[in-house]
């Protein structure tokens, strides 16, 4: 019979994967709480009308990467390849707006689009990211990302870059537009197939190309910083000076207007060079219309997303899920007495295993070591008849027999 594999572009996350996995996803929770931030779930598929208005049809999202499919009702249904629309959704169709000033999600979950699978990149994938409603403020701007760099320093993740811009509002965007177009007009046969698509419906994507001969054609494209009016750029300005108040270094970046439609002001990447081409580790900024193109409502919007799996292959240092103590027992009158001590270590939050299925003090020794454990307790017909146990410390690879409950202090105090 043949064997069924994961499908291409899918992977499972399982021993210590699962446990880099479950680390950063509990430090995610740990910051964005500490922020005032609550967790949303939305679901794992909508409505295909919601991406396309909120992405943007024009987008590689919308064109090529969608998972896009008609259910028996016939309605069009997309699985999420990004979590922002969704959540504004969510927002819009429960009234929250009208009940709270400002709003902070965070959230954690599969996406999915249709790409080329490589490092780091899958066609399912994991995301964690915020949205705040509600606040126009550069100072929350600026917290956001700061929000975000705090993260991967928790995580210990090291050579990183913070990318600024400002992509301003749709007035100036498409002043800008022109002088763009007047720029990528001459050099628009050297450029992609992609990009000579792009500069039709939003020349500005031209800039977000990973293509390097089109990276290297667009180098002295004009800057949309000299296109923002005084009140966007004021609101950059100030983004920048919270930045530098908060204590984040941050390279300004002409050229960064990432891949989705909904953005307005500010974008920022924090960006590295440990992972090859492809470097962005996470990224967001404003996105002020998109909850009017969604639900005419006209709301200030900022959020960020970063990829799980790309934290996960950055990551050096995790703490271990080892367990704490092995209990081994010898003998069917030490099974009882084992299973018992064993509910009590767990009743009082110490990480137990045991082994049912170990014969002899040789086997169980081999599996506690390969476990990683701290202590073994083992427990015989002699302890039994004493009212003892055998503690043995791996660290230090010694061994003393004493009383159950002196054992149980010995580990508490050691954790």
């Amino acid at each position: 019979m043949k064997l069924i594999k994961a499908v291409r572009g899918t992977k499972d996350i399982y021993g210590e994967e699962a446990v880099k996995y479950t680390y950063i996803s509990k430090m995610a929770q740990e910051v964005f709480e500490n922020y005032g931030y609550t967790y949303i779930k939305t679901p794992i598929f909508e409505e295909t009308d919601l991406f396309k208005r909120g992405i943007g049809e024009g987008t590689d999202v919308v064109e090529k990467e969608m998972y896009t499919f008609k259910d028996r009702g016939e309605r069009s249904i997309t699985l999420r390849p990004e979590n922002t629309a969704s959540v504004v959704r969510s927002y819009l169709e429960n009234g929250i707006y009208g009940k709270e000033d400002v709003t902070r999600y965070y959230y954690n979950g599969s996406m999915f689009r249709y790409e080329r699978p490589q490092a780091g990149r899958q066609r399912e994938f994991n995301q964690i990211g915020v949205e705040v409603l509600g606040e126009s403020s550069p100072i929350l701007d600026a917290e956001v990302i700061a929000m975000s760099y705090t993260l991967l320093e928790k995580l210990g993740i090291s050579d990183l870059e913070v990318h600024i811009n400002s992509v301003g509002t749709t007035a100036s965007r498409t002043q800008y537009r022109e002088k763009l177009l007047n720029f990528l007009n001459p050099i628009k046969e050297e450029l992609c197939e992609d990009c000579q698509m792009r500069m039709e419906k939003n020349p500005l994507r031209v800039l977000d190309c990973k293509v390097e001969k089109c990276k290297e054609l667009t180098k002295e494209a004009p800057s949309i910083i000299d296109s923002l009016t005084e009140e966007e750029r004021a609101h950059y300005e100030d983004v920048k000076k919270y930045l530098d108040i908060f204590g984040i270094k941050y390279v300004e970046d002409p050229k960064l207007v990432r891949g989705l439609d909904y953005y307005s002001s500010t974008v920022y990447e924090i960006v590295t060079n440990k992972l090859g081409a492809q470097g962005t580790v996470l990224g967001g900024g404003r996105y002020d219309n998109l909850l009017k193109q969604l639900g005419d409502k006209d709301i200030p919007a900022v959020g960020f997303a970063a990829g799980v799996e790309r934290m996960m292959m950055l990551l050096e240092e995790y703490p271990s899920n080892s367990p704490d103590v092995y209990v081994a027992w010898l003998g069917d009158e030490a099974k009882d007495f084992g299973i018992k001590i064993t509910k009590v270590l767990r009743d009082a939050g110490v990480k137990t295993f045991v082994d049912f299925n170990s014969k002899g003090m040789k086997s169980h020794m081999k599996k506690a070591d390969k476990l990683g454990v701290k202590y073994c307790i083992i427990a015989g017909e002699d302890e039994i008849n004493k009212g003892t146990v055998v503690l043995k410390d791996f660290a230090n690879r010694t061994q003393e027999e004493l009383s159950f409950e002196k054992a149980m202090e010995i580990i508490k105090e050691s954790r």
